[in-house]
């Protein structure tokens, strides 16, 4: 039997830090084939580390989209859009699974990760760390 509460949408304002520490890969059942979810859309998952604000301690959390992520690497940060948490218990197991509606690509310090800017080394020197004329 399996037990699912409705989805819970997660307050994104109030985590920091959000790394890819796993690329996206197909979400696969037991028989090896890709998941797809009602629409028919195929399931990627994701494994993010997050950090609530304020705080030191960070958590890993898999997150299932019906897209395929593009862009997203290893140790990049990244950005969620529409994060919702839903609680599952099957066979006395439970837990809790994540999805969203996109997982992107996020330069530090902007906000849409649209930006191609290149990143400004420290303040007063050039890339390459030679010292700019004043």
């Amino acid at each position: 039997m399996e037990f699912v509460v409705n989805s819970i949408p997660v307050d994104l304002s109030r985590l920091t830090g959000l790394l890819c520490v796993a690329v996206p890969e197909p979400k696969t059942d037991l028989d090896g084939e890709q998941r797809k979810d009602r629409d028919g859309n195929r399931v990627w998952v994701t494994g993010i580390a997050v950090r609530r604000a304020g705080t030191r301690k960070a958590s890993v959390i898999d997150v299932s989209t019906s897209a395929q992520p593009e862009g997203v690497t290893e140790g990049s940060p990244v950005g969620v859009t529409e994060l919702d948490v839903s609680l599952w218990e099957i066979e006395g197991r439970h837990g809790l699974s994540y999805k969203a509606a996109s997982i992107y690509p996020k330069r530090p310090g902007n906000g849409d990760g649209s930006s191609s800017a290149p990143v400004p080394g420290p303040a007063g020197r050039e890339r390459g760390g030679k010292a700019n004329p004043s």
